[in-house]
């Protein structure tokens, strides 16, 4: 299930999570950023991008949809959730956890 979780399926159309990500990488208000599905009745799944931000910073979600836009990235892809963290969960490795995240991320939904 690991990278196939990467595609956020809304209305039928695949979404990279990947890149969503590399683009708020480039926010100066973003620390660390992962996105991933959150289930929708609607429209199958939506984006929540999970944010640990720079240092003093408080991005928001209106924030970052309008940097995205400025970006050009299509309007379908802009996440609809945001959840911000001290830290992403990672594996000793260093690998984000995104199951973890997807679960919170569907709890706060």
């Amino acid at each position: 299930m690991g990278r196939k979780k990467d595609v956020i399926i809304r209305n039928g159309e695949n979404i990279s999570a990947k890149e969503i990500e590399d683009l708020l990488y480039e926010h100066p208000a973003v620390q660390e950023v992962a996105v991933v599905a959150v289930p929708d009745q609607t429209v199958g799944e939506k984006a929540c991008a999970c944010i640990v931000p720079a240092a003093g910073a408080e991005p928001t979600l209106a924030e970052l949809c309008r940097f995205l836009d400025g970006q050009r990235i299509a309007r379908q892809k802009l996440p609809e959730l945001m959840i911000v963290l001290d830290e992403l969960p990672k594996t000793a490795s260093g690998k984000v956890q995104k199951f973890v995240l997807r679960e919170r991320a569907r709890q706060q939904a």
